[in-house]
C-alpha cells in the first residue's frame, strides 16, 4: 500500500493531509486525498444548438458549467469547429489556474460505441453517418497542445448513460440491488443498464437503448426509420404533437427538442392541470404504453430497480397511475413483483454531472495514464 500511495503521489494524483484531530495516540497518521488542485477534468454535452460544458476535478464533481451556442442542424464537421472553441476555452482556463486536463467525457444523444470511439449516428443532431469522434477529439487536443500528443483520457458515450451515473450517485439503488435499469432522457426515450459495478454497453455500445425496441409493429413510423418503437408512443415529440391533435408530424419537432423540451413539457402540464380532455386522454394512453415498456424492460433485463427521469419524470403525476394499472392488469411475474420503480424528483438533472463522475472513474481506473509532473519544457519527467 505504501508503494502504491508513493506512486500516486509521484504522479501528483494524491496528496497527504496531516491528521489534526486532537488526542491522537501513537505514530502520527496522514489522510490521503485526491490532488484536485493539480488536474482538471471536463465534459461536453453535444446538443443540437448548444454545447454544454462543465469542468471540475478528478474527484468526479464539477464546479464550473456554461453553454456555447451553435447554429442548429449543423453538419458534424462544421459542429466540431465549435467543439474546438470549447476545448480552447477549457485549455485557457486551465493555463490560468496552473492545471492540466486529465480526462474528457463527451455525450451525444444517439448511437455511440464507447469501446471504438465511433459516433454511429445522432438523428436528433442531424448526423446520419459514422464518425470517429474520439480520434477527432484527440487530434483537436493535440493541436491545442502544440503538436504534443496529449495524455488526456477521452471517453464518449450516450447521454442517458451519463444520466444514469448521476442518478446512481444520489440513489441507494446501486448498493441495494445488483442491476439497475434507467429509462428516460431529457427529450427522447432512451436508457441504460448498470450491473456488476459498471455501465453495461453491449457489443456496440447500445445496451439499454429502450426507446427503439418495437412495442407496436402496426404503429406509426419512428423518426429512427423503424415502425412502432417505444418513441412513437411515449416520446416527447410524439406526445406533444398528439396533445395538439396532430399525428405523424413528430419529426418536424426534432430540431427544436434540445433547446425547447422544457417549454414543451410545461405546455403539456399547464393544459393537463387546466383539465384539457385531449391532453389528459393522451397522457393516460402514454401511461399505459409506459407500463408496457416497463414490463418489457423488467422481463428482459430483470433489474432490481428502475430509475425514470427526464420529461417522463416531469409528467409522472399523469403517467404513473395508468402505468401502474397496466402493470397490474397483465398479472404479477417475479421480474415485476420485485422491481422498485422510482421517478426522479428533479427531472432535468444535467448530463454533465454524470460525465464528471465518468471522468473521475476513468482516472481511478487508469492512474498509469498520467505520466507524472511536467518540467518547464512541457515534457513529462
Amino acid at each position: 500500500m505504501t508503494k502504491l500511495i508513493a506512486e500516486l503521489r509521484e504522479r501528483e494524483l494524491a496528496i497527504e493531509v496531516p491528521d489534526t484531530s486532537p488526542g491522537a495516540i501513537g505514530r502520527p497518521s496522514h489522510h490521503i486525498a485526491l490532488a484536485d488542485n493539480r488536474w482538471s477534468t471536463a465534459s461536453l454535452n453535444l446538443d443540437n444548438g448548444a454545447i454544454h460544458v462543465a469542468t471540475g476535478g478528478i474527484a468526479g464533481e464539477y464546479d464550473t458549467s456554461y453553454s456555447i451556442r451553435t447554429p442548429e442542424s449543423l453538419e458534424i464537421d462544421e459542429y466540431m469547429n465549435y467543439v474546438a472553441e470549447a476545448l480552447n476555452h477549457i485549455a485557457s482556463a486551465n493555463a490560468k489556474e496552473g492545471k492540466e486536463l486529465l480526462a474528457l467525457e463527451v455525450a451525444v444523444p444517439g448511437a455511440v460505441n464507447r469501446a471504438s470511439g465511433v459516433m454511429m449516428r445522432s438523428i436528433l443532431n442531424g448526423w446520419s453517418r459514422p464518425y470517429p469522434l474520439r480520434k477527432v477529439l484527440l487530434d483537436l487536443l493535440q493541436a491545442i497542445n502544440r503538436g504534443i500528443a496529449p495524455t488526456v483520457l477521452v471517453g464518449i458515450d450516450r447521454a442517458t448513460n451519463y444520466s444514469l451515473l448521476a442518478r446512481l450517485r444520489d440513489s441507494p439503488a446501486r448498493t441495494q440491488t445488483g442491476t439497475v435499469a434507467h429509462l428516460g432522457g431529457l427529450y427522447a426515450v432512451s436508457g441504460g443498464i448498470y450491473s456488476r459495478s459498471a455501465l453495461e454497453h453491449g457489443s456496440t455500445g447500445l445496451a439499454g437503448e429502450f426507446g427503439h425496441f418495437v412495442v407496436d409493429p402496426t404503429g406509426a413510423q419512428c423518426w429512427c426509420g423503424r415502425r412502432g418503437c417505444v418513441e412513437t408512443r411515449i416520446g416527447l415529440a410524439s406526445l406533444y404533437t398528439r396533445c395538439n391533435g396532430e399525428h405523424d408530424s413528430a419529426v418536424r419537432l426534432l430540431p427544436q427538442l434540445a433547446l425547447r423540451h422544457e417549454h414543451f413539457v410545461r405546455q403539456i402540464l399547464s393544459r393537463a392541470e387546466a383539465g384539457d380532455e385531449l391532453v389528459l386522454r393522451e397522457l393516460n394512453e402514454a401511461g399505459r404504453w409506459l407500463g408496457i415498456t416497463v414490463d418489457t424492460i423488467a422481463t428482459i433485463v430483470n433489474p432490481g430497480a428502475l430509475l425514470i427521469d427526464g420529461y417522463l419524470s416531469a409528467l409522472a403525476k399523469y403517467l404513473e397511475p395508468e402505468m401502474t394499472r397496466q402493470l397490474e392488469s397483465v398479472g404479477p411475474v417475479p421480474a415485476i413483483s420485485g422491481l422498485g420503480i422510482a421517478f426522479a424528483e428533479e427531472p432535468f438533472t444535467p448530463v454533465n454531472r454524470g460525465m464528471q463522475i465518468a471522468a473521475g472513474l476513468a482516472v481511478a481506473m487508469q492512474p498509469g495514464a498520467v505520466r507524472g509532473p511536467r518540467n518547464q519544457a512541457g515534457k513529462a519527467r
